[in-house]
């Protein structure tokens, strides 16, 4: 603690600390101190400004990581004191992935997948030209598998960016249910799909599983080197 550190009162520290811990000019042993400091404090504020640090990214990827695994591990070392403080910082965080992990390690799976789920519904009505955050969530989804998560990932077939429908049917190639394979060929019979890499995606996921269609003839404009042939994609040429 620095000697003027007596005069201030624990906002003014917390802020302190927050500042040089998100600051990628400070020394790293000094960015490590305030994590602790930080940690140490264990205050909700506290907690919050300990986690932003997931939302800034270092040059040196090894280093970003590293510190990244120690503010996880002083978090996680606060047990359920952390979980307010977590769920808090979801509804404002950009990058998701830590924070979720984080949740599921203190609250179990369910409760991470229960935020998820509740993090999507309210990006649905942020602005479309931001969609990184939506993106990072279906990305985190599709790496687990809940039926709910047909639904949430159906919806975002549609968006706006291609990389979150990229991302939306990943969540429903991996769930590999029957709903999730009639959500997929809404994908491929959707007039407005324009996305060559995400048809393509789609295409050899049916003829990988050996799906067939419901509508085939509703399928139009495919990319070059695949066809409808019956009821079932195929690759031509």
């Amino acid at each position: 603690m620095g000697f003027f550190d007596i005069f201030m009162n624990d906002e003014k520290k917390i802020k302190k600390h927050h500042r040089r811990l998100t600051n990628r000019d400070a020394q790293d042993e000094d960015r490590e101190a305030s994590a602790h400091w930080l940690a140490d404090n264990g205050t909700p504020p506290a907690l919050l400004a300990l986690l932003s640090r997931f939302d800034m990214a270092l040059d040196h990827q090894l280093k970003d990581a590293t510190e990244k695994d120690l503010i996880q591990s002083l978090v996680l070392h606060q047990g359920t004191d952390a979980s307010t403080a977590v769920r808090q910082w979801l509804k404002q965080c950009k990058v998701t992935a830590r924070p979720l992990t984080l949740l599921s390690d203190i609250e179990g799976p369910q409760a991470a997948l229960d935020v998820a789920y509740e993090l999507l519904m309210i990006e649905r009505d942020q602005d479309p030209f931001k969609p990184e955050k939506k993106k990072k969530l279906l990305i985190w989804l599709a790496e687990r598998t809940d039926s709910r998560s047909v639904e949430s990932a159906d919806f975002y077939c549609t968006d706006f960016d291609e990389g979150v429908r990229y991302a939306a049917a990943e969540v429903l190639i991996s769930e590999a249910s029957e709903a999730s394979r009639q959500a997929l060929e809404r994908v491929m019979v959707n007039p407005e799909e324009d996305s060559n890499r995400l048809k393509v995606r789609v295409m050899d996921v049916f003829i990988s599983r050996r799906w067939t269609l419901d509508n085939p003839e509703a399928v139009t404009e495919l990319p070059e080197g695949y066809a409808v042939q019956g009821n079932r994609f195929a690759k031509v040429g």
